[in-house]
């Protein structure tokens, strides 16, 4: 234990926690492909406006486009946290059975670089 972070996860808790983000990660996995479906809809509607040369300013408003940049926005961001989430504990799990981080970055096809930042990131995730 450390007064920093408090008790050290064991595999297991990792494993717990990583199969509860995977599941949320597929959860917003699917919000972000029902998002992208309206996307490419609104897309086509808009793209058909263009086409017959129609104001855009009176088109806007009725694909919602306030609305419609900000949910697929939203959905990205949700998607992207929860893939990032699950990413970091999945590292925390291979630091725990003892992978080198040159062991992580090859499992993973990145740098090195980039799987120490990963590694330094996942420290506490399972506290």
């Amino acid at each position: 234990m450390t007064v920093d972070q408090g008790p050290v996860p064991t595999v297991s808790t990792l494993k717990e926690l990583a199969a509860n983000g995977i599941e949320e990660l597929i959860g917003v996995t699917s919000v972000l492909r029902s998002e992208l479906d309206v996307h490419e809809a609104t897309c086509r509607t808009l793209l058909d406006e263009v086409r017959v040369d129609h104001e855009i300013t009176g088109v806007l408003p009725e694909i919602h486009a306030d609305t419609w940049r900000s949910a697929m926005t939203d959905a990205i961001r949700g998607f992207e946290a929860a893939r990032h989430r699950v990413r970091l504990l999945l590292v925390a799990i291979e630091v725990e059975e003892g992978r080198s981080i040159g062991e992580v970055a090859k499992s993973w096809g990145v740098s090195r670089q980039l799987a120490s930042r990963w590694v330094q990131e996942s420290v506490g995730l399972g506290g």
